[in-house]
């Protein structure tokens, strides 16, 4: 096979003559490479090239990176395991890619992508609009192919060819990358041809066609009176708003960011947060007459809502006898939820309290005999908050449990020194939360086990016969033997496979792969009370046996189970008919960008680390089904 070497220099030769040998051999190999600045893999199949990745870098824009490699060193693996196709170039496009690459100069020292990429995500939160595109600009120079300074080079720019032109160097680089999808998919259609700038929404970047509200995400960008809308992009916006944050720690003094949160949180209904990031926006520009009108309209709006920020009572369904009562303060309205049922269940009363101001309201009216409290609150610290609650007399007395993602030392002497009983760091176990609580509060009588709670409440509306469950309103799929009932996902497997596979009516369904029992309850009661109906497996071996019975509309699936990994796992399920197309979110508590990457190579549609929020994951599987 006669390969083009027009332009090609000896710094491009080592890493492409090791794939043609390769390909010339058709191995099947897993190769190393990794020089003085970056590090990466290549998978090759039967010889082709079948994905890279580097970094942040997969697909298309990983294989070219680490060809440019100088001198590196390569260690090659033999491996015939099956991989999701991530490179779509062949030997003799990439060869010709870099030849027609002008060659950078020898004196050019090496660059931290990564790291310039963070530096210029800041400036442009800052509004340094100029200082952001050089640095982007920076990284292009050195590596064309990193295509995620492509993506935020589109967000930056305004002229529409510009940011099309942009777009179109993302998706071909990194043609393999999800938000690289959602961009293009979101943008694309929101473009013309026109050279006349236009405006960009500062939470979604989509084209605006007015300047006080974005018709993709929903979101006010102005303070208003109007009603918020109901179909607003949560999670969109608040992921914004976590690199707002950033860029505000890194510069204190950035009124236009300290307005972008007051706006973000003003649309989030979080008007607490709002009124303090918008009194320092006019505290930083005082001149500012629409910082100064804004403020006038946001007290206006958070008085006018007062009464929301009241807490809310619940107490144990029907006519059960209440034996003691909570008073849980915490700002996430998800865990308000799933905490004030699971205590209901016990025949506790629980108040809810989402602020400190409405924690000492409740406290002043209601005489709890336990106090769960949350560390971070949106109007004050809750280290600070428990002395005032200690100044009620009928508080003095009664045991705090503090609730927090915090875990270091610190915080702990902190609550100490407030005056807690117990200190519980979340994500925190729903039967030994149970189990605390219940050793400082009267026993509740007859009622439920903690233990039961979370499978009572996921089984609220579905039976479940060994793994597989089925909706009260539907005839099970298999009549259960009339002497044993199957209690394994292989037991039920044998019966089921005996009938055609059915496919739920109306409903839903999602597919549980997760080794942890307490895990499988929490999300069979959260997607259980969203209306889904939740088929579940323990361990690899029962998901593979079960993927074969039932016709699910997603995956939920765990990354480290007993016998065999979520990586390992996948190809396997992809093999299944049903399954090939249908969308897989991993869960997991692996955080590091090599564990994404062997998701995503895996062929999983999106990554969550854990703890998951909740909120973010019922948003996500609504973006699939």
């Amino acid at each position: 096979m006669e390969y083009v070497k027009t332009g090609l220099t000896d710094k491009h030769k080592q890493l492409l003559e090791y794939l043609k040998s390769a390909y010339l051999q058709k191995l099947n190999i897993d190769i190393s490479v990794e020089d003085s600045t970056r590090q990466g893999e290549v998978q090759v199949r039967e010889g082709i090239v079948v994905s890279a990745h580097c970094g942040l870098l997969h697909g298309n824009g990983a294989i070219l990176t680490l060809v440019q490699m100088v001198a590196p060193c390569i260690k090659a693996t033999e491996n015939v395991e099956q991989v999701q196709k991530t490179v779509y170039f062949t030997i003799q496009q990439i060869e010709r890619f870099l030849g027609a690459l002008k060659n950078t100069p020898a004196s050019t020292p090496p660059i931290d992508e990564e790291e310039i990429l963070l530096e210029a995500k800041l400036l442009l939160f800052q509004f340094k609009y100029k200082l952001a595109v050089e640095k982007l600009v920076s990284i292009l120079r050195c590596n064309r192919f990193f295509y995620p300074a492509w993506l935020w080079q589109s967000r930056i720019l305004t002229r529409q060819d510009y940011i099309s032109k942009a777009l179109d160097e993302a998706y071909r680089w990194g043609n393999h990358d999800q938000d690289i999808w959602r961009e293009s998919r979101k943008i694309r259609p929101q473009l013309g041809n026109s050279a006349e700038p236009v405006k960009r929404c500062i939470f979604c970047w989509s084209i605006l066609s007015n300047s006080t509200s974005c018709d993709h995400c929903k979101a006010f960008l102005v303070i208003t009176g109007q009603p918020l809308p109901t179909d607003l992009k949560h999670e969109e916006i608040k992921i914004t708003l976590s690199l707002y944050e950033q860029a505000l720690q890194s510069d204190k003094n950035n009124s236009r960011t300290a307005y972008s949160l007051a706006l973000g949180n003003f649309n989030l209904k979080e008007y607490q947060r709002a009124l303090m990031y918008l009194r320092l926006a006019a505290k930083l520009s005082p001149q500012s007459t629409l910082y100064q009108k804004s403020l006038s309209l946001l007290l206006a709006i958070v008085r006018t809502h007062s009464d929301s920020n009241r807490y809310t009572k619940t107490q144990p369904a029907g006519n059960s006898k209440s034996y003691a009562t909570i008073l849980m303060i915490e700002d996430s309205q998800t865990s308000r939820k799933v905490l004030s049922m699971l205590f209901n269940r016990l025949q506790y009363t629980v108040i809810e309290a989402a602020t400190g101001a409405a924690a000492l309201a409740a406290a002043a009216e209601n005489k709890p005999d336990l106090v769960l409290l949350d560390v971070m609150l949106p109007d004050i610290n809750g280290h600070e908050l428990l002395p005032q609650l200690r100044g009620f007399k009928h508080i003095d007395t009664i045991p705090v449990i503090m609730l927090t993602g915090k875990q270091n030392s610190k915080d702990k002497v902190l609550g100490i020194q407030a005056g807690i009983s117990e200190f519980v760091t979340k994500p925190f176990n729903p039967e030994k939360l149970t189990e605390l609580v219940k050793s400082y509060l009267p026993p509740a009588g007859n009622a439920m086990s903690s233990e039961a709670v979370p499978q009572a409440e996921a089984l609220k509306n579905i039976k479940t016969s060994g793994n597989i469950q089925q909706p009260e309103s539907h005839a099970p799929a298999v009549a259960p033997d009339k002497n044993h009932t199957p209690t394994s996902a292989s037991s039920v497997c044998e019966a089921v496979q005996k009938s055609p596979i059915q496919k739920r009516n109306g409903k839903k369904s999602i597919f549980v792969i997760e080794d942890s029992q307490t895990s499988r309850k929490v999300l069979s009661m959260i997607l259980g009370r969203n209306g889904f109906d939740i088929y579940e497996a323990a361990t690899g071996q029962e998901a593979i046996e079960l993927a074969h019975t039932i016709q699910p509309d997603l995956v939920l699936l765990d990354v480290m189970l007993p016998d065999m990994t979520g990586y390992t796992i996948l190809p396997q399920l992809k093999q299944v008919p049903h399954f090939e197309k249908l969308p897989v979110i991993m869960l997991t508590g692996k955080r590091a960008p090599s564990d994404r990457m062997k998701g995503m190579l895996a062929g999983t549609n999106e990554y969550l680390t854990k703890p998951f929020n909740p909120e973010k994951l019922l948003s996500i599987i609504g973006g699939y089904i």
